[in-house]
């Protein structure tokens, strides 16, 4: 396994390189302008995403299965090819992908890799991607940084999906690398947070690259917004047309902080994240979203499908009470809290 050092050395040394989302839905927006930013370089990238999508885009909880998708060519267990006419049954329910929604952008089909079997289901759709597909390297993309959480920090809200593709990528046997892209835009961990651990990946020689968003990548960012569902990868574009100051997102839960930084993007070895993630480490050998997320759960970390998964009860219930987000996850942590889980420990400033 050899790890190229910056992004003209990966275009130029793989034959096909899959660049994903690696948080969720809305990454594949993120993703997007990284691999424009390949296309430009002269590569010919593949674009896909993990898939789950926000509970007001999805009013069920967990990831969109692959086999509840529509107009979709499935490769194997967890992983298929969508396009701009693919959609979700849930229930139903019509529920359109973000992941559909950017292949629109690309000339062709996009990649769906199926979050709901757990870490070794995610493992086996980047096998079948280097199989079928040819895949040769694989770039995760992460808006905001969380990726890079430890698990013992306090506003970490959406842990599961990053630590599932985490562990995929690390586990892989295929080159992979992690673009971290504007620092904190997704109200987690702070900037400053991320920044410190990019600054303790790089004193271990995990740090590749630093780069930032060209005008070209940022007017295919924007032109794909109108279709995208996502505050979060809207955070770099906000910060390239010169938005400053603080902002709020997610129904006012979490704060976020914009400057020329959230425009700004840091490619990482995954395997030096890897090595520094405990949470990561923790999904290994887990089949199903809800055993990986029960793993985390013994941390005391609650994570996002605890939160769809209550925030579903309440409304099954028909509850009068107005609750908030932060209620709702207080809520679950004092159960947590209440079986005995062990939280996790940040130890030293890195």
């Amino acid at each position: 396994m050899t790890i190229r050092e910056s992004l003209f050395d990966i275009a130029k040394s793989y034959d096909k390189i899959l660049v994903f989302g690696a948080g969720g839905g809305g990454d594949a927006l993120g993703a997007l302008m990284v691999w424009n930013r390949l296309k430009d370089l002269g590569a010919q990238p593949l674009l896909g995403s993990v898939v789950w999508e926000r509970f007001v885009i999805d009013p069920f909880p967990g990831p969109i299965p692959l086999e509840v998708m529509v107009n979709a060519d499935p490769l194997g267990w967890s992983i298929g090819l969508v396009g701009p006419d693919s959609f979700a049954n849930r229930y139903g329910f019509q529920v359109r992908p973000q992941v559909a929604r950017v292949a629109k952008y690309t000339g062709g089909k996009t990649i769906f890799l199926d979050l709901s079997k757990g870490a070794e289901g995610l493992l086996e759709a980047l096998l079948v991607a280097k199989e079928e597909l040819g895949v040769d390297a694989i770039i995760g993309v992460d808006t905001g940084g969380d990726i890079l959480a430890k698990g013992c920090e306090d506003n970490l809200w959406s842990p599961l999906a990053d630590a599932l593709s985490l562990y995929a990528m690390a586990e892989s046997s295929i080159d992979s690398y992690t673009v971290v892209l504007s620092p904190g835009a997704d109200g987690e961990l702070s900037e400053e947070e991320v920044l410190q651990r990019v600054s303790a990946i790089a004193r271990n020689n995990g740090l590749l690259e630093v780069f930032g968003l060209s005008r070209k990548d940022y007017l295919l960012g924007k032109e794909a917004e109108q279709e995208v569902v996502s505050e979060a990868s809207k955070i770099p574009l906000r910060a390239f047309e010169g938005e400053y100051g603080v902002v709020t997102i997610r129904g006012g839960t979490r704060r976020v902080k914009i400057s020329p930084v959230q425009s700004s993007a840091y490619l990482l070895d995954t395997h030096m994240v890897y090595k520094e993630s405990p949470l990561a480490k923790s999904v290994a050998g887990t089949r199903g979203i809800s055993q990986a997320s029960q793993v985390l759960n013994k941390y005391c970390i609650v994570t996002e499908l605890d939160l769809e998964q209550e925030l579903s009860r309440l409304k099954e219930h028909g509850s009068q009470r107005q609750v908030t987000l932060v209620e709702v996850r207080r809520s679950i942590m004092n159960k947590l809290i209440r079986r005995g889980c062990r939280p996790l420990e940040c130890g030293s400033r890195d």
